[in-house]
């Protein structure tokens, strides 16, 4: 792991108010959120005022390297330089527009910027490292294929074809679905200058658009915002509910009389095409990996010296993803879905004065344009996993066991239907 990624990743993980955040979350409650999102940047904030301290002490830069400080081109060195400059003008409003107001410029945030954040989101979130997740840069529209196989046809060297290949596009207008988060920037830091407001907007952005971007993947209703997994893709939609929940498969074990079922279900397209694939992920949030997936899928070792775990009948990742509702699961292809992360012309953070100016801080908002779906609905099924039960061993019990003698020993012994040990018979 690199220095930088040691930094932003001290800033957010070693951080409560990270933790925090991610609970104000799940609770849909607008004042606890506000209250934890604070708390996260005073926090991350504090920290870099610590670091800075301890710069101004041994005037050694070669401390902010091995603190995982970035070294900045010269266009992230002029773009921050003209943000800090409009947060600290008395006229905060106009500087933005002044800025904003040149659409062919490049003097807003540099897509260097959002791309090392995008790759910190990768590395350290387990559900973007696994889906088809890509930075469109300044693109507005996204243009995916609908039809998973396309054929031809066999005949004759001279003969006319016989099988038109065709695929059905779909355009997704990635501006339409825009994420926005309020960042309160202490004016201490603007003073640091441009390496540490860096390191302030890099943890901001990459906590902010973490917890947004996992919700929108999972559960997200299509409405200003990608399609969750949770979601069919082509149902109805409704401009007030966006697209329909799929439909939960309750399941009480992953036996593989059972399992195999499921994991049929994401083996064939909507156009009734198979798939091919070696591996799926199952989705849940930490309480339902501890409490339902875990017990379900551990067994003691054969030698008995400890335990074996995440056994799945086939090959199945799990991943804990705290978006997803307790109770319930999310089964499926990773690489069926694809987020596309964008942005407009001119940067991804706008003035914005709908919270107000305090003494001694700046207020702006951080924009991110992004587009999701899954290929179609069937790449994801939903579980309803409130009643799993734990891994054990079962035993048939038959009327008339079978029995047999052991060529070696000469005992008898009955066979188990399990295919378990062999127990000898007196």
């Amino acid at each position: 792991m690199t220095n930088r990624r040691k930094r932003i990743m001290s800033l957010l993980t070693a951080n409560s108010a990270a933790a925090k955040m991610t609970a104000a979350l799940k609770s849909d409650d607008e004042h606890v959120m506000t209250e934890a999102w604070e708390a996260f940047q005073e926090e991350t904030a504090e920290s870099i005022r610590a670091d800075f301290k301890l710069l101004q002490k041994t005037q050694d830069e070669s401390v902010l390297a091995q603190r995982g400080y970035r070294v900045l081109t010269s266009a992230e060195q002029a773009w921050y330089k003209n943000v800090s400059s409009a947060l600290k003008s008395s006229t905060t409003k106009q500087a933005f527009i002044d800025i904003l107001k040149h659409e062919d410029k490049d003097d807003l945030m540099p897509e260097t910027i959002i791309d090392d954040v995008l790759r910190y989101l990768v590395e350290t979130r387990p559900l973007l490292s696994k889906i088809r997740f890509q930075n469109a840069g300044f693109s507005t529209k996204w243009i995916i294929n609908d039809n998973s196989v396309q054929r031809g046809g066999w005949g004759e060297i001279d003969a006319k074809i016989i099988s038109e290949i065709k695929g059905s596009l779909k355009v997704i207008d990635i501006k339409q679905a825009k994420y926005s988060a309020f960042c309160i920037v202490p004016l201490d830091i603007l003073d640091m200058g441009p390496q540490f407001l860096d390191a302030f907007v890099r943890a901001t952005m990459a906590e902010a658009l973490g917890l947004g971007l996992e919700e929108a993947i999972v559960k997200g209703t299509g409405i200003s915002m990608p399609v969750g997994m949770m979601k069919n893709p082509n149902g109805a939609f409704e401009q007030s509910t966006g697209y329909p929940d799929k439909t939960a498969i309750k399941v009480t074990s992953f036996a593989p009389a059972e399992y195999g079922p499921l994991v049929a279900r994401v083996a064939t397209t909507e156009k009734g095409k198979q798939r091919t694939f070696s591996e799926v992920v199952l989705l849940c949030c930490m309480t339902d990996y501890l409490k339902k997936i875990m017990p379900a899928t551990t067994v003691l070792s054969a030698n008995g010296q400890g335990y074996v775990n995440n056994l799945f009948p086939f090959p199945t990742e799990p991943l804990v993803c705290n978006a997803v509702p307790e109770g319930k699961a999310v089964l499926g292809i990773a690489e069926d879905y694809t987020l596309a992360v964008g942005g407009s012309r001119n940067g991804n953070i706008e003035f914005d004065d709908s919270i107000g100016f305090l003494d001694d801080t700046r207020t702006f908002k951080l924009v991110q344009h992004a587009a999701g779906r899954s290929y179609d609905n069937t790449s994801f099924i939903v579980l309803d996993i409130s009643a799993l039960d734990p891994a054990y061993i079962t035993v048939k019990n038959v009327d008339a066991a079978a029995t047999q003698t052991d060529a070696s020993t000469g005992h008898s012994v009955v066979e188990q239907s399990d295919g378990g040990e062999q127990l000898p018979v007196a």
